[in-house]
Parts: structure tokens; C-alpha cells; sequence
């Protein structure tokens, strides 16, 4: 296999990709964070720090 073209165009980017049916624009807003009660048992968990040594 080997490279044939490079396309740089957004315009020509965003044409292919909507003929092959996978564009996919950017979404422009995020839903509101989840409360915490919701969020997985796991999810609370408290993170541990295990220095390393260095070797020098």
C-alpha cells in the first residue's frame, strides 16, 4: 500500500466523509455533569500514590 494523494482541503475533507456517510461535526455543547450519586460504586474511590525510587 502507498500513499497516492494528501488532502489538505477541510471543504474537500468534509465532502468525502459526507459521501461515505461519516461525518461527524463536532458537538458545540456538553451535557451537565452527572451528580455524584449516580456515578459508579468504584468511581469514589480514593487514589494512592506508590513513589518510585529512583535509580540512578
Amino acid at each position: 500500500m502507498r500513499v497516492i494523494a494528501f488532502i489538505e482541503d477541510p471543504g474537500v475533507i468534509r465532502r468525502i466523509l459526507e459521501h461515505l456517510g461519516l461525518w461527524a461535526p463536532l458537538a458545540t455543547e456538553r451535557s451537565p455533569p452527572l451528580p455524584a450519586a449516580s456515578w459508579p460504586r468504584h468511581a469514589n474511590l480514593p487514589l494512592t500514590y506508590h513513589p518510585v525510587p529512583d535509580i540512578a
